[in-house]
């Protein structure tokens, strides 16, 4: 089965260090974003549950100082000293009217006498009507006394209600007692709850009203006694464990309509001299308005985060692609390492130690492969190369045959096999000697190499004997081979000078076959041009023979 690649091995070292790097800076940036945004988040929301459960303690302290202050308005009352001697009931309810309309909370005053009658109230309402069965007697005539909230019994049908709603007194009663402190009987003020009303609308800030934010008084029995007209008289009895706890707190309710809301539980201990009533006052608001704040901080924390891994990630690209440029030089260097021929064609890296390390290895690695290089080249001159004449020899021949043949024959060429052997050359070297053998080679040698065309090869066989391979169309082979061969003739029958004033004078016979025509196996067509060099010879020398051709 072939091994194919991954696809991360295809992938450029350059891509995977800068997609590490940004994957590596968006990972972190975000985890950090969230981790931020989700401590950041928590805190919000602990600081939005406090200021709900803050608004509910505003609340019920703002109550808690109203009813002090009643109650110090009721101790004041005790000193006058027309309720001392009420032996004018007319003075005494003109003195109660004037309270009521300076202080506006209490929606009736009224004096009692020691068996609980009325003897005089505000507008004469139940003046000659006995209370003595009513709490605000039976309890007021021991010490002062409030009340908490209920409905008006007595009252209702006597006092204005353009509301229509149930109207409902929180009661404050105090003994009265004559100059002998014998009891004399009861002064009793209801409150209206309206004041209570007022209170409430007058912390719902508009921030609040936009936040929709809603606030409940609940009695100490946990019944709704001020709040949404829906709620009032109900029992919250899914709240009973956090509207027992003494401090203010908060916590996150499902109510009855099925909403959950952020809620605010703050109880009344009191203030003053108002002892409390065990009041608990409750801020509700629905956690889809509450938490938009932390929604908001999600998301501008989340999304500068991405800006921030966004940027982060630009720079890690530049960072990268800064440090992978060497890298990338030094690849392409080495691409180029087998057609270097110096070792000042690669660049030496100074960004790092490590990278100049690397670069300084890689030019001594080129220099040491450039060495190799020529020390190569000169074993295969020598393995191809005549030592004497410099001229090619039987290896190198055999070598370019091999690649010379199949191109022939994709251009449709004939490869011509020019063989030939210098006449009179034992002679030279018999009479004057090897060393003059050598240099008549030499010269000879020089004379080939001016006769060859551009393309055209000469190899030295051995002692005398040289070969020409030459290339041509199959109509042109013959007059080429001729051609050539006449040039050689020529030349080579020219004397040559000799140190010592010794002249030589040599000839050549010349055989030549060609390929494909002459045989299909070019060893078999150097068979046919050696043959044709014999007949040569046997026709008297210094003559061109082609294979298959009478002379």
């Amino acid at each position: 089965m072939p091994n194919h690649p991954s696809l991360l091995t295809r992938i450029s070292l350059r891509t995977r260090i800068i997609g590490l790097i940004t994957s590596l800076v968006i990972a972190i940036t975000l985890l950090l974003s969230w981790v931020a945004s989700r401590e950041a988040a928590l805190q919000l929301e602990e600081n939005i549950g406090y200021r709900s459960a803050d608004t509910a303690y505003q609340m019920v302290d703002k109550l808690s100082r109203s009813m002090d202050a009643r109650v110090k308005e009721v101790r004041l009352l005790l000193g006058i000293k027309e309720f001392a001697d009420r032996t004018d009931p007319s003075s005494v309810r003109a003195q109660l009217e004037h309270l009521q309309r300076n202080y506006d909370v209490p929606s009736w005053i009224g004096v009692t006498n020691a068996s609980g009658t009325v003897i005089a109230s505000t507008g004469g309402l139940l003046e000659g009507s006995s209370i003595a069965q009513r709490p605000v007697f039976i309890e007021g005539r021991q010490a002062l006394w409030v009340g908490d909230v209920h409905d008006a019994v007595m009252l209702s049908q006597l006092l204005p209600n353009p509301t229509g709603e149930p109207i409902q007194f929180v009661d404050i009663a105090a003994p009265l007692t004559d100059s002998r402190g014998i009891f004399t009987g009861v002064l009793a003020v209801h409150l209206s709850w309206e004041w209570a009303k007022q209170v409430k609308n007058s912390m719902l800030s508009p921030q609040l009203r936009a936040q929709q934010t809603e606030l409940l008084l609940l009695s100490s029995q946990g019944t709704v006694i001020l709040g949404p007209t829906e709620l009032v008289g109900e029992s919250l009895a899914f709240m009973e464990g956090t509207i027992n706890s003494p401090t203010p707190t908060w916590t996150i309710e499902t109510w009855p309509d099925g909403e959950r809301y952020v809620t605010g539980i703050a109880r009344s201990h009191g203030f003053g001299d108002f002892p409390g009533l065990g009041w608990v006052a409750v801020s509700r608001q629905p956690v889809s308005t509450a938490f938009i704040p932390v929604d908001q901080l999600y998301e501008l924390i989340l999304g500068t985060g991405l800006l921030v891994a966004l940027l982060f990630s630009i720079i890690g690209w530049i960072v990268a692609a800064r440090l992978v440029a060497p890298l990338t030089r030094l690849a392409r260097a080495a691409d180029n390492i087998q057609t270097a021929t110096s070792r000042s064609e690669l660049t030496l890296e100074t960004g790092s130690p490590e990278l100049k390390r690397l670069s300084t290895s890689m030019r001594d690695m080129v220099e040491r492969l450039i060495d190799q290089r020529r020390t190569i080249s000169r074993l295969e001159d020598l393995a191809n190369t005549d030592p004497l004449t410099g001229l090619a020899n039987r290896a190198f021949l055999n070598h370019y045959l091999q690649h010379t043949l199949p191109e022939a024959r994709r251009q449709h060429q004939s490869v011509i096999v020019l063989l030939f052997d210098l006449d009179g050359f034992k002679r030279v070297n018999d009479e004057l000697g090897h060393h003059a053998g050598d240099l008549l080679l030499i010269e000879v040698t020089q004379r080939l190499k001016s006769t060859l065309r551009s393309g055209d090869v000469v190899a030295r066989l051995g002692g005398d004997e040289f070969v020409m391979i030459l290339k041509s169309t199959a109509e042109q082979s013959a007059h080429v081979v001729t051609d050539v061969s006449q040039r050689l003739l020529q030349r080579i029958a020219s004397p040559v000078m000799l140190p010592g004033g010794h002249q030589a004078q040599v000839g050549c016979s010349l055989g030549a076959a060609w390929w494909p025509q002459h045989g299909h196996d070019i060893e078999h067509v150097m068979q046919l041009a050696d043959m044709a060099l014999y007949q040569a010879k046997s026709k008297g020398k210094h003559r061109l023979v082609i294979y298959g051709e009478s002379s």
